[in-house]
């Protein structure tokens, strides 16, 4: 009887727990909503675009500023226009801006303020775009033709909007007697694309000129529609950091020999059992901070099951990351990626290479270095060698130092932050039925190299880009609806003239 009397009395403790456990958690759930800004929004009010400002942007798209990574293979007669092409276009920003030329045709403006001795804002653009070669356009892509509401052209979404979200905010303020509280720098660089140090440069040449920026606004993050989770508002995701970036050369060796008598252990062989070994083994998932401040937004938009998951990390974050590490997309927002993009063997058909070499772009994780995921590529390496029953020193993983690479930006901060408020004060005056979330970038920017001289560097593109958008960045059909352009201009105006709200 007694035994019975304590398994009651232990069932109902438990029961007991679960409730309160139950009761936390819906509590929780309760509390979470949609980000609203701390100080008021931020409009354009005044401000109309006009098909005039559309006409500039077709403009500097006709300008095929097309990178290449062999710098010999570029046009420059074609860069060479893009300077005077916005001189022209835009007479009022040089009438008051100091122009300073980095490297070939990167470009440095300082637009002075009233007060110099508060630190500037520096705001960024790239004028380089990728190739079209290979891609099978329904309009010519330097064209810039408008068919149904929509600019077509490659540069219309990476980042000649951007480009001009500056200068005809920039025009337009000016027009009005408009001077900043503080300077204002823009920096664009001839060679983002490419990942030239041009970026790198600029960064320099501010620091030793004693610039250092109180806050930096780069390309990256957008207005996004289909942010997914059932989310029926677009969402505006600001980038508070990205993954770092490097190349390695997985690199294995064998004798040699015909192809007539292959072995298990041939160099191709023994690199391709190494490369699965590494993809397929990827690093443990790891749930940040940052990203679960961008799940906790589109759970308070998306509403169950999400507002429940997404509020309760305590409880759900290994459920979390295993689901998330289950797909490529959201995989790649938890840890380091290793991708396999070049394979090289031997020169003829009929030989056996003695060594066969491969590349792996990676994208490191902002908890890791470059270090770390070098190292956990060897050891693997080693470990299918050891499995093969031969020596690690059948192979090797090394840095490719001819390609550009970065460790991870450090994470500007997001958390009650009055440059990150500022933004999404902006933000709401111009697209008030968006959310707002800070994320990390996957891929790499320019303004990955003024973390040296700032800690508040932001990446976002004040335009709308919905789901299908974002899929021809780089791609084909490359565009930009009118109406999109339009309003996202909107956002750059609210952005400069409303400096003065801005605290530090």
């Amino acid at each position: 009887m007694g035994d019975q009397k304590h398994q009651a009395s232990m069932l109902g403790a438990a029961a007991g727990a679960a409730g309160a456990l139950a009761g936390f958690a819906a509590a929780r759930t309760a509390m979470l909503k949609p980000s609203c800004p701390k100080g008021t929004p931020l409009s354009a009010e005044g401000y109309k675009a006009d098909d005039e400002a559309v006409e500039r942007f077709r403009e500097l798209l006709r300008i095929p500023t097309v990178s290449r990574s062999k710098v010999e293979e570029r046009d420059d007669a074609v860069f060479a226009q893009w300077i005077p092409a916005l001189e022209r276009l835009y007479p009022k920003v040089f009438e008051v801006a100091e122009l300073h030329r980095i490297d070939d045709f990167g470009i440095l403006l300082r637009w002075p303020g009233k007060d110099p001795s508060l630190d500037p804002i520096l705001m960024m653009g790239h004028q380089d775009v990728v190739p079209t070669d290979g891609q099978a356009w329904d309009y010519d892509p330097f064209a810039a033709e408008i068919h149904a509401g929509e600019i077509w052209g490659r540069g219309t979404l990476d980042t000649k909007c951007v480009v001009c979200g500056f200068f005809e905010a920039a025009s337009y303020l000016i027009g009005k007697g408009y001077v900043p509280p503080r300077d204002v720098w823009y920096f664009s660089s001839d060679g983002e694309e490419i990942n030239a140090p041009t970026a790198r440069h600029g960064a320099e040449w501010l620091k030793s000129h004693g610039v250092h920026p109180y806050m930096v606004l780069d390309e990256g993050g957008a207005v996004a529609g289909g942010a997914g989770l059932g989310v029926s508002v677009p969402v505006a995701m600001v980038g508070v950091s990205e993954k770092g970036h490097v190349d390695f050369t997985v690199r294995a060796s064998s004798d040699g020999g015909h192809a007539s008598t292959p072995a298990a252990n041939d160099a191709a062989n023994l690199l391709c059992r190494i490369l699965v070994r590494i993809t397929e083994n990827p690093p443990k998932p790891h749930l940040t901070p940052v990203v679960e401040e961008t799940l906790r937004e589109l759970g308070a938009w998306a509403g169950a099951p999400y507002n429940g998951i997404f509020a309760n990390f305590w409880a759900t974050r290994p459920l979390v990351e295993k689901l998330m590490a289950g797909n490529p997309e959201t995989g790649a927002m938890l840890r380091t990626t290793y991708a396999l993009t070049q394979l090289k063997g031997s020169s003829t058909h009929n030989v056996l290479p003695t060594v066969a070499e491969a590349n792996l772009n990676v994208r490191v994780a902002p908890f890791e270095t470059i270090e770390d995921a070098l190292e956990r590529a060897r050891g693997l390496a080693a470990a299918e060698c050891m499995a093969s029953g031969i020596s690690p020193d059948h192979a090797e993983v090394l840095i490719d130092e001819e390609s550009p690479y970065g460790e991870p930006a450090p994470i500007s901060p997001y958390a009650d932050d009055p440059a990150f408020d500022y933004i999404h004060r902006c933000v709401t005056g111009i697209y008030p039925e968006a959310g707002f979330a800070p994320y990390v970038q996957n891929s790499s920017s320019d303004s990955l190299q003024f973390n040296a001289i700032c800690k508040r560097v932001y990446r976002f593109c004040g335009f709308y880009y919905s789901e299908e958008a974002r899929k021809l960045i780089h791609g084909a059909n490359e565009r930009i609806g009118v109406d999109v352009f339009k309003r996202g201009l909107g956002f750059y105006v609210a952005f400069l003239e409303h400096l003065g709200e801005l605290a530090g």
